[in-house]
């Protein structure tokens, strides 16, 4: 069986995604609330990778796999936009919104007066479009100013994945599939010479080693689903990538092994009957993200705590009732409109676009089109 035949079986919903998302989100809670940078996985990398890190790229190569069938089927780069933007932006919005007008007066060393008064608080607000503004007045520890959702720099990172991608299917990459891969291989290459080579690393700006240490997974979850017809669907193979992976990290090799194993596992897994798929009704995973750093800032403001155990346990409870309302209130209820939207913007851009002859485009052999988007 290969990947595409057991998706396919799924009805291109891969019944253990959920659960790994799920997972991957409370990953990066004890990793802000608790273990911090230094962890078991950072000192076994020799500083590569540590667990938070490793959720994102979970993320990233679950987003890459899910979000292409739709865009392969239809190449209406119009309609994936409107389905990611409504993915995106508004739990987005709610979170820095809240964090600007509940979060910051309860936490602030500042007077309300002053607090509201500052340019700092208005200029937070460009984080609802994915562009990092880290402070709000007064929010300090020890007279240093503290970032308030630092998890949010991925959206930015994640958004240009998109926009990658959407770049790929107007050239027609998701298609002809061998265009897609040497993305990948253009990507993987560019990774791994920035990871192994400190002399290339320092000439590299931060803008582009953070975007390439994501996207490279992102992409690499995208081709595993274009050559899925290709790629079997093994539990010796995601066996054998488990090994080479922890034994490539292990010996100094993260970037070289990590783009290729991880991606496959992830994929396998999510592919899989994972135990507990009837407790997952609701896709927490997104809210969880957004929510928990915030959080983490109140509890320990508030309570005098530091990180642990405690604040990581505080956290999670209070998150996980956040991220159900966020889910059921905010996100459901947006995504429920993505066929309206979709509809209004080909209404409107028919409207003002100049009049053609319509050309259906011819299909092509070697792409599979299935019959509904993976996300």
């Amino acid at each position: 069986m290969t990947l595409l035949e057991r998706f396919s079986s799924a009805s291109f919903k891969g019944p253990g995604f959920d659960q790994i998302r799920f997972a991957a989100a409370l990953l990066v809670v004890f990793h802000h609330s608790w273990w911090g940078v230094d962890d078991i996985l950072y000192r076994y990398s020799g500083g590569f990778v540590h667990l938070g890190l490793f959720a994102v790229i979970v993320f990233f190569c679950i987003s890459g796999f899910l979000v292409t069938p739709g865009l392969q089927r239809s190449a209406d780069v119009g309609k994936f936009a409107v389905h990611r933007a409504l993915r995106i932006f508004p739990a987005l919005i709610v979170v820095v919104a809240a964090s600007m007008f509940i979060i910051g007066p309860l936490v602030t060393q500042d007077s309300l007066t002053s607090y509201f008064s500052d340019p700092r608080l208005y200029l937070y607000a460009k984080n609802v479009t994915t562009l990092m503004a880290h402070y709000l007045p007064g929010v300090t520890e020890d007279g240093a100013p503290v970032i308030v959702n630092g998890a949010l720099w991925t959206l930015n990172i994640e958004v240009y994945s998109y926009i990658a991608l959407a770049a790929l299917s107007i050239v027609g990459a998701l298609r002809h599939r061998s265009l897609a891969l040497a993305a990948f291989v253009v990507a993987y290459v560019i990774y791994v010479g920035l990871a192994m080579s400190p002399a290339l690393n320092a000439m590299a700006s931060e803008r582009l080693i953070n975007f390439i240490g994501l996207f490279v997974y992102f992409i690499a979850g995208a081709n595993l689903f274009l050559f899925g017809d290709r790629v079997p669907f093994s539990p010796v193979l995601a066996f054998g990538a488990l090994i080479v992976g922890v034994a490539g990290l292990g010996v100094g090799l993260g970037a070289v092994v990590l783009p290729l194993c991880v991606s496959y596992i992830v994929v396998y897994l999510g592919l899989s009957d994972l135990p507990g798929r009837a407790l997952f009704k609701h896709d927490l995973s997104y809210g969880i993200y957004l929510i928990h750093s915030p959080i983490i800032l109140a509890v320990t403001e508030l309570s005098g705590l530091r990180a642990g155990w405690p604040v990581a346990i505080i956290t999670t409870c209070i998150t996980l009732v956040l991220a159900y309302l966020s889910w059921n209130f905010i996100e459901k209820p947006a995504l429920d409109r993505k066929k309206a939207a979709s509809e209004w913007l080909a209404s409107y851009t028919r409207r003002w676009a100049p009049l053609r002859s319509p050309v259906k485009p011819a299909p092509l052999p070697d792409v599979v089109h299935p019959s509904s988007p993976g996300e």
